[in-house]
């Protein structure tokens, strides 16, 4: 974002809407420091501004950099996947995709959220670890499939390691029996990650819309507590289902 000098009037009233404190006083002008903001947008979309001095900057789409707006703001339509919000419909469509299919679990890992973010070396912690646990069934439609440089090591492409963004989900899709694996080398890595996180697992319901026993016995057995929740998106898997008719 950026804040248009020969109008800003110095007002201040744009400072509270920026979740990462990039905007700051400048000369008696509100100015973005480039380096912090996460281009989420949060301060257009207000419209606090009484000049309309906040705009997009020009770079905004230019790669690497380009990543901070499709990770961070929610209106913003990822290049790689054409999904809006992250890049991913995770779990919300699997119901019409099926994406996850029966005995297979997927696992999503969520790093970062509003107000807190990440630098995206956090995400190659947690690649890089699954790739030294043999694990790389990364989510073909996850955006992180084709961010990662090595997917025999799991480093990402060089050139995002600069990069900032709200939050961002690795999804891996696997059958049911690999979910211990997975879930030891998360709690593992966990350590290392400079952030917040949580941990999703999703799976077909068997009838009676109850949670595969087996599924449950794995995540409670390794010392974790879950509770169900259902994303549903109306919509949006039709729409993803017409893109790759």
């Amino acid at each position: 974002m950026i804040i248009r000098q020969e109008i800003c009037v110095g007002c201040g009233r744009c400072h509270p809407y920026c979740p990462t404190h990039a905007i700051h006083f400048q000369d008696l002008k509100s100015a973005v420091d480039q380096e912090v903001c996460y281009e989420c947008g949060c301060c257009l979309r207000a419209e606090i501004c009484p000049v309309e001095a906040i705009e997009d900057s020009p770079q905004v789409y230019d790669y690497p950099r380009a990543l901070r707006k499709y990770f961070s703001d929610p209106n913003a339509t990822h290049a790689l996947t054409g999904i809006q919000g992250r890049g991913t419909e995770e779990s919300k469509t699997n119901d019409v995709t099926l994406r996850v299919g029966p005995g297979e679990v997927g696992i999503a890992i969520e790093v970062g959220r509003p107000n807190i973010g990440m630098n995206l070396t956090n995400i190659q912690k947690i690649t890089r670890a699954l790739a030294r646990a043999g694990i790389h069934e990364i989510e073909p439609n996850n955006p992180f499939q084709d961010m990662i440089q090595d997917h025999s090591t799991g480093d990402l492409k060089p050139e995002l390691m600069g990069e900032r963004v709200l939050s961002a989900i690795i999804e891996i899709q696997v059958k049911r029996d690999r979910l211990r694996h997975i879930l030891r080398t998360i709690k593992e890595v966990a350590r290392e990650v400079d952030s917040v996180f949580c941990l999703d697992v999703y799976t077909l319901l068997e009838p009676g819309l109850t949670v595969p026993p087996e599924v449950l016995e794995i995540i409670e057995s390794e010392g974790l507590s879950w509770r169900p929740n259902a994303k549903i998106n109306l919509g949006l898997g039709r729409a993803w289902e017409r893109k790759n008719s």
